[in-house]
């Protein structure tokens, strides 16, 4: 029998869940397509299922498919990892070990499921939840981590908002379903888990509903970092669209530790107003990619030159401003699919 308590805990999960659905929907639909999308829906998608098969009273509408709704409850985390990477990290690619995470925990689940030793049992759930902990702790990381760098204005003003939100609200709930697994609970904190999931999902739905242009948008520099269309820019930002380009026409892209605020500073206006000239006005979603464009096209011109041959790329990366070796390789790698050190050799040997 149904007390007021389960009917309301019962209406928010399905509010919820129906929020979670209709998010997933939306992303996964129109003419553009991308990663981030894709993991967005997943992502979403995943927490409808989850608030499903955590309530008591909508769990049972699996029917033969529980483990299946319960196997996809636990991958929500991991979705939410990969989700907060694509979105945050423009050079973000796949690779193998991403599915790592996803693999302990379904085994951890696997080994739950057989093993009925009490103590075995609990063990296994705290390592559970210290694997979302983990992931949790590293969607932190990826928010904050050049954070500085981004353009894509909404991205920027909420990804310490959204997504550390989200990863502290996740910790909590998976300490929640710890604590439940192992302990009675009062149901008013039922309904008080339910009801956050509501508020979150709300949020996080409108929030990249109402940035999606910006959020999903694929970075396509107008006309090159090079020579640049100044009649794409608006008749405001010319004035400090051409100071830009006189400077960088100098070499001030060379300068190691340059940032958008010293740049700023040498063009004569505000961070923002920066910001948004180089995102809005030259199509650039972080200000190294803006640096690479220019840094990497001097680099190609320097490594094919014969007269450089013996010189160091080491040495070649620091003249164009990397403070060492490493992001000189990845930009390259990423730009033009080779080391500096193989472009080199090819085209050298080409001559």
């Amino acid at each position: 029998m149904f007390d007021q308590a389960d009917i309301l805990e019962t209406a928010l999960r399905g509010a919820a869940a129906g929020v979670s659905f209709l998010l997933a929907l939306v992303l996964i639909s129109g003419e553009v397509r991308s990663r981030v999308k894709l993991l967005g829906a997943l992502f979403s998608f995943s927490i409808g299922i989850y608030v499903l098969v955590s309530g008591a009273a909508l769990a049972p509408l699996f029917g033969p498919f529980m483990v299946v709704g319960v196997v996809i409850a636990i991958a929500a985390t991991v979705f939410f990892w990969w989700f907060a990477a694509a979105l945050f990290d423009d050079d973000f690619r796949w690779r193998w070990w991403r599915t790592a995470p996803l693999i302990v925990l379904l085994g951890l689940f696997a080994l739950r499921a057989v093993i009925a030793d009490g103590l075995v049992s609990s063990t296994l759930l705290y390592i559970h939840l210290g694997v979302n902990a983990v992931l949790f702790a590293d969607v932190f990381r990826i928010a904050i981590v050049n954070a500085g760098d981004d353009l894509v204005d909404p991205r920027r003003r909420f990804r310490f908002v959204i997504a550390i939100i989200i990863a502290v609200f996740g910790i909590g709930v998976a300490a929640a379903d710890l604590i439940s697994s192992l302990y009675a609970i009062p149901r008013l904190l039922h309904v008080f888990h339910a009801t956050a999931i509501l508020v979150m999902n709300m949020v996080f739905g409108v929030w990249v509903l109402t940035s999606r242009e910006a959020l999903f948008a694929e970075a396509k520099p107008l006309a090159g970092a090079i020579a640049p269309d100044a009649s794409l820019v608006s008749a405001a930002d010319r004035p400090a669209f051409e100071r830009l380009e006189a400077l960088m026409a100098e070499g001030v892209y060379r300068q190691e530790g340059l940032t958008v605020a010293v740049l700023a500073e040498k063009v004569g206006v505000p961070e923002h107003q920066l910001r948004k000239l180089i995102n809005g006005g030259l199509g650039f979603r972080n200000f190294s990619a803006f640096l690479n464009e220019r840094r990497i096209d001097d680099a190609k011109r320097l490594l094919g030159d014969p007269a450089n041959a013996r010189r160091q790329v080491l040495q070649i990366a620091l003249d164009l401003g990397y403070g060492s070796i490493a992001p000189f390789n990845r930009a390259f790698k990423n730009a033009l699919g080779k080391t500096p050190t193989e472009f080199r050799k090819d085209r050298l040997s080409a001559d």
